[in-house]
């Protein structure tokens, strides 16, 4: 006859946490012993048969193997015995063979575990296709967490609810921290789900003591929480303190805690907020990333990237009030050299998320988190929330209640997204249709590139209403920009194509191709090219097809290429400088592919553009 077990198996946390054992291995064994000592362990409590086997005895039973099944993804098996097996519905030993457990990194190195479950007899019920017996259990928290132990690691479930009604809170952050002696340890996040619960799993080497720094008072790790919004607002911040309680030191494998947030307190005061200070563009810290002084470049450090098109201006963005009004703040800029400040207004600021409007919702079970995209520059939509202006000036919000009607700012240090192409008259385009590949961007005569131009650009935040001209409050002191575009020909011997407003100039033709484009290659070939701009990157060339690819990237050393290598870069360059002295007529007869790549030296602080390309192919043979 066919017995088919089958099953679910899982492990306990906490009496409302459990996990299933999921891609562990499940293996059965034949009982040993006298008939009784057998029926005696088949009916005793598996919670009294629980072990952790040693290799040795993992060995030592090895023979007595009657099958052995994976647990998929959700702890479910199914094992069918019969014949094969010579196995007539007898007792069986359960066993669960462990090389991890949940919460484990992929790739940690540990050691597998074989626990022995317990004896089982199980009460086949017997149809036309044979024998099924049906089997869920989970293993108490007591025995699975001395498991996990084993496999070093540690979590923490809990849950989020309102102190006063005991409502679950969705959405929110939950942090734990072990108290150490000099410097505390973040263990791991989690967020609270529709039931406002939350699972934090971590390692013992994240709270094991390892350096001087790294201390503990008494064996850890000794837990302490603190609850924040999606935003960062923190609604319960317990005090490092509470780690030394006798509730919460010396933390078990498995950890159980319940967290309340007081919804008529509100949050805790935060600590005083620092003024709004204007520190960076985009990514970077124009005191030390940018050549800003002002004989300097204006440039970033390093790579010597000029500025272009919208740029973020960011730093710290706080809810600083002085003599009990809201701050406002304005951006000012000039030219490098000149006298006067002119205010940035409205019309050169693009969409802007300064941060969020957050506020906890009662209305809906569980009471969940909503917020908003707190904006300056364009029309809000139906998620987003205005700054007001007045005149030029922007008020930075101040709403600071999150469990209140009014909600809770949380910025996100953004101040705004300048238009830099509004700072100066960038256009219009250079026209050099005129110009072949291989010509420099300067011809025809008057027609050269637009080196970049130089700024200053400063904030300055008043009290709202004191009509003052502000205080300022970071100057950058130089920043190149350059929003210049340029109209040209790409391959105008085959298949002319006119690019309007390109970025940068990148040009490519073959000599020998003739004004048609289409004659064959023999024994000659000149990649002639133009590639330009003011703040020229890597330029190359490649040619692919049978045999290659081959690149080079010409320089003015190279014979008959000209120009600047930082500028405008122009020429012709035969193939045996490509490929390294090989011959065109070594070239296999076939179609070829020549492509140009002409990086540009720009960026608006958070990405940079792709590389301009160029190509034409040609025929050998």
């Amino acid at each position: 006859m066919q017995y088919t077990f089958f099953g679910h198996l899982c492990g306990t946390l906490c009496p409302d946490c459990r996990e299933d054992l999921a891609h562990a291995t499940l293996r059965l064994y034949r009982p040993e012993g006298r008939e009784n000592e057998i029926i005696s362990r088949a009916t005793a409590n598996p919670k009294r048969t629980h072990q952790i086997l040693e290799p040795k005895a993992v060995k030592e039973k090895s023979d007595r193997l009657l099958a052995e099944a994976e647990i998929d993804a959700e702890g479910r098996f199914e094992v069918v015995l019969g014949e094969e097996n010579d196995y007539d519905g007898e007792a069986m030993e359960v066993d669960v063979y462990l090389e991890s457990v949940p919460g484990m990194p992929e790739g940690a190195d540990a050691d597998p575990l074989q626990v022995s479950i317990t004896t089982l007899q199980p009460q086949w019920r017997k149809g036309e296709e044979g024998a099924r017996f049906g089997w869920e259990y989970c293993i108490p928290s007591r025995f699975w967490c001395q498991v996990r132990e084993r496999f070093g690691v540690w979590t923490i479930c809990g849950d989020v609810t309102l102190c006063e009604t005991e409502e679950p809170v969705e959405g929110l952050t939950v942090i734990a921290f072990d108290r150490d002696w000099i410097q505390d340890d973040e263990l791991g996040s989690a967020t609270t789900d529709q039931n406002g619960r939350f699972r934090i799993d971590y390692l013992r080497q994240d709270f094991e003591p390892g350096t001087v720094i790294d201390v503990e008072l008494i064996g850890g790790p000794d837990l302490y929480f603190r609850v924040e919004t999606p935003g960062g607002q923190a609604l319960l911040a317990e005090d490092p303190s509470e780690g030394r309680t006798s509730s919460r030191e010396n933390a078990g494998p498995c950890f159980c805690v319940d967290l309340c947030i007081d919804e008529d307190d509100g949050p805790p005061p935060p600590p005083p907020e620092a003024y709004p200070v204007f520190t960076h563009v985009g990514g970077y810290d124009f005191d030390t990333q940018i050549d800003s002084d002002p004989s300097g470049t204006g440039e970033t450090v390093g790579q010597g990237r000029a500025f272009f098109r919208t740029l973020r201006l960011n730093g710290i963005m706080a809810k600083r009030s002085l003599n009990g009004n809201p701050l406002e703040y304005k951006f000012q800029y000039r030219e490098l050299g000149a006298s006067s400040w002119t205010d940035v207004v409205p019309s050169q600021i693009r969409k802007t998320k300064i941060g969020v409007l957050e506020k906890l919702d009662t209305s809906v079970s569980p009471p969940v988190v909503d917020d908003k995209d707190y904006i300056i520059g364009g029309t809000p939509n139906a998620d987003e929330v205005a700054a007001s202006f007045n005149g030029n000036w922007i008020r930075v919000p101040q709403e600071s209640n999150l469990l209140g009607p009014t909600g809770s700012f949380v910025p996100n240090h953004n101040q705004i997204r300048l238009d830099s192409r509004t700072l100066a008259t960038f256009t219009p385009a250079i026209d050099l249709t005129s110009i072949e590949a291989g010509d420099s961007a300067d011809a025809p005569s008057g027609v050269s590139l637009v080196q970049n131009k130089h700024f200053q650009i400063r904030m300055l935040i008043r009290e709202q209403g004191s009509g003052a001209m502000g205080t300022e409050t970071g100057v950058l002191e130089n920043i190149a920009v350059n929003n210049r575009l340029y109209d040209y020909v790409r391959h105008p011997n085959w298949m002319r194509e006119t690019v309007n407003d390109g970025l940068a100039v990148a040009m490519v033709n073959l000599k020998e191709l003739g004004s048609s484009g289409c004659e064959g290659i023999q024994d000659t070939l000149n990649v002639e090219f133009t590639a330009a701009h003011p703040n020229l990157g890597n330029v190359n060339i490649r040619i692919e097809g049978p045999g290659g690819p081959y690149s080079t990237s010409p320089s003015p050393s190279d014979p008959n290429v000209n120009g600047s290598a930082d500028e405008n870069l122009h020429g012709s360059i035969d193939f045996q400088n490509i490929s390294g002295g090989k011959k065109v007529e070594d070239l296999q007869d076939c179609s070829y592919i020549v492509r140009l790549s002409v990086g540009v030296l720009l960026t608006n602080g958070d990405n940079s553009p792709s590389n301009r390309h160029d190509q034409i192919s040609f025929c050998k043979g």
